[in-house]
């Protein structure tokens, strides 16, 4: 066991429970800075908060190094147990917004960066404009955040998440396509499929697999993309200005002058899924704006999953 604090461990009623937050964040971001970050205040905050619970606990947490903070073996047994506190204060705060809260307050949504700027945005925007006193926040970010620390009350993932308490419901299916600038295709006809790896391709980086870039690996083999981006919008940008050819989602390509659909066969799609904690669904405005979302990805169907006028080439 590691070296206590200096001080006896005094009553429950000395600690301020508050301070669990901030000992968590510094276990999982491992420097001041960025726990600050997390919790948006001050790093001189953290410190303090922690050193308040160390002093209450009578144990030391953490040791300082040249590479950040790190767990010591009190803090790491202690870990398990801090967490399930963290969960049952979010559990009382959601069971009390339940019955406290109408349409009214926050709801905040998170979903991957291009769904979230492009698609959801502005739906979210007019979804708020209906209820006056609502505010809708929208994280749109490649970081999972976690429903059960009330990180956002609902999520929209291309994945269907497994943990327990959540429920999940699919809504929708997202549809990709092929596109490029007319002056680039003027330039460069794409005919087999099996010539795109004769193209300027912009594309995903290597790294966790994508369902485009799964797809769009089948024909090209290891040909060295021109243009590398996690995101859409940064595909989409390098296509319009004739940099070559990108793999997008139908309801952007679609949406977009500038670029042309070229058809292929077996284009790629993913399900968009509704993700909610038990507890948090149980708020009015969590289903009120459940409830939307639901009614706009079906009205969107064909938007989302891209319609063709035209065969795609044998």
């Amino acid at each position: 066991m590691q070296k206590s604090t200096g001080s006896a461990p005094r009553t429950v009623s000395d600690l301020n429970w508050d301070d669990l937050r901030f000992v968590l964040a510094l276990a999982n971001a491992g420097s001041l800075a960025r726990a600050a970050r997390q919790l948006s205040v001050d790093h001189t905050t953290v410190g303090r908060r922690v050193e308040s619970a160390e002093r209450a606990l009578g144990l030391r947490l953490f040791l300082r190094s040249s590479t950040g903070y790190a767990l010591t073996q009190d803090g790491e047994r202690l870990l398990a147990p801090m967490r399930s506190v963290e969960h049952a204060v979010h559990a009382v705060s959601q069971a009390a917004h339940v019955h406290g809260e109408g349409l009214t307050g926050r709801v905040r949504v998170t979903s991957p960066e291009t769904f979230g700027l492009v698609y959801l945005a502005p739906r979210l925007a007019s979804f708020g404009g209906q209820h006056p006193g609502l505010t809708v926040e929208l994280r749109p970010s490649g970081e999972v955040l976690d429903l059960g620390r009330g990180e956002a009350q609902i999520a929209v993932r291309f994945f269907r998440t497994k943990a327990q308490n959540l429920v999940v419901k699919r809504v929708a299916t997202i549809g990709y396509g092929l596109y490029a600038s007319p002056r680039y295709l003027e330039a460069h006809p794409v005919g087999a499929p099996e010539d795109l790896r004769h193209h300027r391709l912009l594309m995903p980086p290597v790294g966790p697999p994508t369902v485009e870039g799964d797809w769009l690996a089948r024909w090209v083999g290891l040909a060295r993309p021109v243009f590398v981006s996690e995101l859409s919008i940064a595909l989409l940008e390098a296509a319009k200005a004739h940099g070559g050819l990108a793999v997008l989602p139908r309801y952007l390509g679609d949406a977009t002058p500038a670029l042309v659909h070229v058809p292929l066969p077996d284009p790629p799609s993913e399900p968009v899924f509704l993700t909610v904690h038990e507890d948090a669904r149980k708020a009015p405005k969590v289903r009120a704006l459940l409830s939307f979302l639901t009614d706009q990805a079906r009205q969107d169907a064909d938007l989302l999953r891209g319609t063709d006028l035209s065969p795609a080439p044998a």
